[in-house]
């Protein structure tokens, strides 16, 4: 009995601390037109994480990641071309997300569900809550999926009617597939 009251009290004393993992998103987006959805694909820079794990599970972590919004792609040249330009990314050539986050919705295996995120479109930051999925963590490598919506209103992306009827709806749907690796 003593003996785990002394490692209980160790591993409460025990300060946290954040180690750098290397991170890569893979990041796919979709939403709607009154004709058809449509969709596209881009990928993160390459970005550094600080995270605090205790007992293998994430507790705490801060980064930040970029993205050129000059590389999202529809495997839509026109397409492409009118978002570039609802986009400005002559005048915005960067999307970033930043995240400081301490987990505190947790699920029942200890990973945390939701990741609020600090994210800059058209120089206007807003704040979204990403939900976490697919945790996995094996060696010095936690993959794991990252999903939030983005309101192209919100966001201050105005994308002009064609024809009189043609509209893109707000709503985007944002995914990522992130690695990070140990350093």
């Amino acid at each position: 009995m003593t003996a785990r009251f002394f490692v209980l009290l160790v591993a409460l004393a025990t300060p946290l601390h954040a180690e750098t993992w290397s991170g890569k998103a893979d990041i796919t987006f979709d939403g709607t037109s009154t004709l058809h959805a449509w969709g596209g694909k881009v990928r993160a820079e390459p970005f550094q994480a600080d995270v605090t794990m205790a007992a293998g599970k994430p507790r705490s972590v801060k980064a930040e990641v970029i993205v050129k919004a000059s590389d999202m792609d529809t495997a839509e040249s026109k397409r492409d071309a009118n978002m570039r330009k609802a986009m400005k990314v002559t005048d915005h050539p960067l999307i970033t997300g930043k995240i400081d986050a301490k987990f505190s919705e947790i699920a029942a295996d200890g990973t945390p569900t939701a990741l609020p995120v600090e994210l800059n479109l058209l120089g206007k930051p807003q704040k979204v809550t990403g939900t976490i999925s697919n945790w996995k963590l094996k060696g010095k490598t936690a993959t794991f999926d990252l999903d939030f919506p983005v309101s192209m209103k919100t966001s201050g992306i105005s994308v002009p009617t064609v024809l009189l009827f043609i509209k893109v709806g707000d709503g985007v749907k944002v995914h990522a597939s992130v690695i990070l690796t140990r350093n």
